[in-house]
């Protein structure tokens, strides 16, 4: 999106997909009637990783991205009130050459993951913003069948077939009906069914945590642990789209909303 002279909101969306995310995070805005404009900036994690890293991460993000993209200096100039950056796990993310194994691979991009989510953790600062990981990938917003499906609980996706995932993904009932076409009831079951997989994740409850609860891990960090021991253990990743919860964080419970969130009892469209 290009420069504007309005005196909306203004939100900065760092995101890896150039289609995806910009399409869904529109949509969400549109349906939750935000009074912004989202400018999207698509980079890759890990080279982002990289660069805050050679500075300790102490260095403005913004700065950091416009050494790399002179052309979009413009954009990040732009005075942000809210910056998130939402992302792939991607953790088959590896360097030309390496000869480790995929799974010694994963887990040390897990370890960057887990650095970039201490650090990011501020969306009101637009020097830092916050961090949304996606498992494994901004697609885990449509594996499911329904727009709260109780057997995404058990939703999985082994090591092994990660390069797979987003076929597979392909099958799946929600694949069928167009983001445009996604009310805001659509986004509030896809928000339940995400937070209710957060709550099994970490403390084994499928149901919506209340909102102290769901505090209590702010950058996600404690899902990132969770994550990380099924990856050793198992071999496994859950699936899961914390992204969804930006809209959680923007809004948090003022005026009950957060408490507000639950399924309609008007049956969704039929898949």
């Amino acid at each position: 999106m290009g420069l504007s002279m309005t005196n909306k909101t203004k939100i900065l969306l760092i995101v890896e997909g150039k289609k995806t995310e910009p399409m869904v995070f529109s949509r969400l805005a549109e349906v939750f009637d935000l009074d912004c404009e989202i400018h999207c900036f698509a980079t890759n994690i890990y080279d982002l990783y990289r660069r805050m890293k050679a500075y300790d991460f102490t260095a403005d993000i913004r700065d950091v991205l416009k050494e790399k993209h002179q052309d979009q200096k413009g954009i990040l100039s732009l005075d942000f009130a809210y910056t998130y950056l939402i992302f792939d796990c991607d953790l088959h993310h590896s360097e030309i050459g390496e000869k480790r194994s995929p799974k010694d691979i994963a887990l040390d991009n897990l370890d960057a993951l887990q650095e970039m989510a201490s650090y990011f953790t501020n969306e009101t600062d637009p020097s830092i913003g916050k961090l949304y990981i996606n498992y494994p990938m901004m697609e885990s917003f449509r594996d499911a069948d329904n727009f709260f499906d109780p057997s995404y609980e058990s939703r999985c996706v082994a090591l092994s077939m990660l390069s797979q995932y987003k076929s597979e993904v392909g099958n799946r009932k929600l694949c069928r009906l167009h983001t445009n076409r996604f009310e805001k009831r659509h986004f509030e079951g896809l928000i339940l069914q995400n937070l209710h997989k957060w709550n099994s994740i970490c403390h084994q409850t499928w149901e919506k945590p209340e909102y102290s609860k769901y505090l209590q891990d702010p950058s996600f960090l404690a899902l990132l642990g969770k994550q990380k021991r099924s990856m050793e253990e198992e071999g496994i990743l859950w699936v899961i789209n914390t992204s969804l919860f930006l809209i959680i964080d923007y809004f948090g419970n003022k005026n009950g909303f957060y408490d507000s969130l639950r399924l309609s009892k008007e049956p969704f469209p039929s898949l």
